[in-house]
């Protein structure tokens, strides 16, 4: 026999017995059938999932129903009915059948309710619906700004050992001077004091990202200069330079004054 949920044997015992004599009696009237049909009922009942004794009722009137349904049918089937006994039948078995239809949808209609209430108290459902807590979202950190690069003094620059360095590097830490005038003209200057190093060297001193020659490269770094303006008194006025070129009044040559012919 199969158990009821949340209900007792006996009460189950009970419930099956009153579906078993519900049942119309098999075509076979032996013992034998009459226990596979009891056996086939119970079945179903069961596969209907009831889970508590209102359930299990319904199930029971839904599986009795069906029975009946099918012995009508049977019924109907038989030789020799005259045509009102045949709709009679027929109409038995279209009754018992709705019957069925109708309690299928009231055991689904209380399942989902126990379900949904069943859900509702679950532990995490109640987690959620704040009964233990609330949860909130946590902000997240800002990101660190990111550290802005000073210039350092050129005793603080980065130390390496000279076996180490590349030739730029060592410019830097034997030559400062020299360095700082290629850094100045960006590259080999016009005129030079001190032999010129060769030009992977410059171009290694000017693009390298090495920290040494980078930290040189900042304590260097020409400092922006600002525009000054000429004034107003200081600009020349070309045509009193016109009217002083002839006589030892005048103060500029030909090729000084502008529009005149050298």
């Amino acid at each position: 026999m199969y158990s009821i949920p949340n209900i007792s044997d006996t009460l189950a015992r009970e419930i099956y017995a009153d579906l078993c004599r519900s049942l119309p009696p098999p075509p076979d009237d032996t013992p034998e059938a009459c226990a596979r049909r009891d056996e086939r009922a119970i079945t179903a009942v069961a596969h209907l999932l009831p889970e508590n004794a209102a359930e299990a009722e319904v199930a029971v009137q839904i599986v009795a129903a069906q029975f009946h349904a099918r012995d009508a049918l049977r019924a109907a089937s038989r030789a020799g009915l005259d045509a009102d006994e045949l709709r009679r039948h027929r109409a038995q078995a279209c009754s018992m059948m709705r019957q069925a239809d109708s309690g299928i949808r009231t055991l689904l209609r209380m399942q989902a309710e126990r379900q949904k209430a069943e859900i509702a108290m679950r532990p995490a459902a109640m987690q959620r619906a704040g009964y233990w807590f609330r949860s909130a979202s946590v902000v997240e950190p800002e990101p660190d700004p990111q550290p802005v690069e000073t210039p350092l003094p050129p005793d603080d620059l980065p130390k390496r050992e000279y076996g180490a360095m590349t030739p730029a590097e060592r410019l830097v830490t034997l030559y400062p001077d020299r360095a700082a005038t290629l850094l100045a003209a960006g590259g080999l200057p016009a005129r030079l004091s001190f032999p010129p190093p060769d030009p992977d060297v410059i171009t290694e001193l000017l693009t390298s990202n090495s920290p040494l020659i980078r930290g040189f490269r900042q304590s260097h770094a020409p400092e922006p200069v600002a525009a000054r303006s000429m004034p107003c008194d200081s600009v020349l006025d070309f045509g009193a330079m016109r009217q002083h070129r002839s006589g030892t009044d005048r103060h500029f040559p030909d090729c000084c004054v502008p529009g005149s012919d050298p």
